[in-house]
């Protein structure tokens, strides 16, 4: 018990160092793991006010999920934008909740958890779909543990993406809003390629800083760019940077929708970091027949990637046929990927639930 207790303290330790050594690049299967729990509570008939949910209902978003030697376990929930039905007035801001655990696990032996510490606090969303992260309490909170000391670490700076609409008798009479585009780029060999996306929704960050947690060589990092959502393939495409101190890691590839049938259907990932700084010489060959959106999803042994999938298995329930519930089976693996690198990654993906998984 006594050995338990220490492997559990050296792990912790760690929140205290203020030197973060640079970890080494990974090839693993299954780093990212577990499962996430939807229960869409907004699109129940029972829980429905003609287009809207009734005010305080929320979708609750249920976490079990390890990334390498640390976990995270908790609900986040959030509830929508509600206008009034005529004249669109705000009845309800929307905002999430969080109340996540997180933890280290013992590397000798899984089966040995601790939990040190908590993500915490919500954030609202304004009328122009843009959250000021500044101004929320959103944060890693992790406990004194022995010799170790706690700390707080917050969320901060800004990101955006759509805005709420509001239904109205009016609005229904008008046409919908312009269709937002971008253009996509990605590195073969020392090819560049660029992809025109004509209806997309970006999520944007601007100086998005993710918290250090859960232990002290996970530091905080800084995100700027977008993942950018496609209409017409429910494709995504991150078109971002994660920046740790010094080292700035640039992010792009893609991660692909593949509809099975109607309650089953997954994403694929093909999340390339820093791709055009290294690599193998005859890359741009090995993508050679890839065009269009396929050159984000193509691969090779020489790229630093984060692949995988998340299954998700649905069930209707909702009004106009939408799901009530839906579970995510998460298996995500590195390639040529640092823990630091990938902490980060999920770190950005638990801010944005509702856009990950709600749209």
């Amino acid at each position: 018990m006594k050995r338990c207790t220490f492997l559990f303290a050296l792990a912790a330790g760690v929140i205290a160092t203020t030197a973060i050594a640079a970890e080494p690049q990974l090839s693993q299967d299954n780093f990212i793991k577990g499962t996430l729990a939807v229960s869409w509570d907004t699109r129940l008939p029972q829980n429905r006010d003609g287009d809207y949910p009734k005010i305080d209902v929320t979708d609750n978003y249920t976490y079990d999920v390890t990334v390498g030697t640390t976990f995270y376990k908790g609900v986040v929930k959030c509830k929508p934008y509600i206008f009034s039905k005529h004249l669109g007035r705000v009845l309800q801001v929307g905002d999430c909740r969080y109340d996540v655990n997180v933890g280290v696990i013992n590397p000798a032996n899984p089966t040995q958890t601790k939990t040190v510490g908590k993500v915490v606090g919500n954030y609202g969303i304004d009328q122009h779909g843009q959250v000021n992260l500044v101004e929320t309490p959103v944060r890693m909170e992790v406990q004194t543990i022995g010799q170790a000391k706690g700390f707080t670490s917050k969320y901060s700076g800004m990101m955006s993406g759509k805005p709420p609409k509001a239904e109205t008798t009016l609005s229904k009479l008008r046409a919908d809003a312009v269709k937002k585009s971008a253009t996509i780029t990605r590195m073969l060999g020392n090819k560049t390629v660029s992809v025109s996306l004509e209806n997309v929704d970006p999520v944007s960050f601007q100086n998005t800083v993710l918290p250090s947690g859960p232990s002290g060589n996970y530091p905080e990092a800084t995100v700027n760019g977008q993942l950018i959502y496609s209409y017409d393939t429910d494709n995504w495409f991150p078109q971002f940077t994660i920046s740790q101190g010094d080292t700035k890691d640039t992010v792009g590839g893609g991660i692909k929708w593949v509809q099975e049938n109607k309650g089953l259907a997954r994403y694929e990932f093909n999340v390339i970091l820093n791709e055009g700084k290294g690599g193998v010489a005859n890359e741009a060959a090995a993508f050679a027949d890839a065009k269009g959106e396929d050159a984000f999803f193509a691969s090779d042994p020489g790229l630093s990637l984060i692949n995988g999938t998340m299954v998700f298995r649905t069930a209707v329930g909702g009004v106009n046929d939408l799901p009530a519930k839906t579970d995510i089976a998460l298996n995500l693996g590195l390639q040529k990927v640092t823990a630091q690198q990938a902490q980060s990654f999920w770190k950005l993906l638990l801010l944005i639930p509702n856009q990950m998984y709600g749209e």
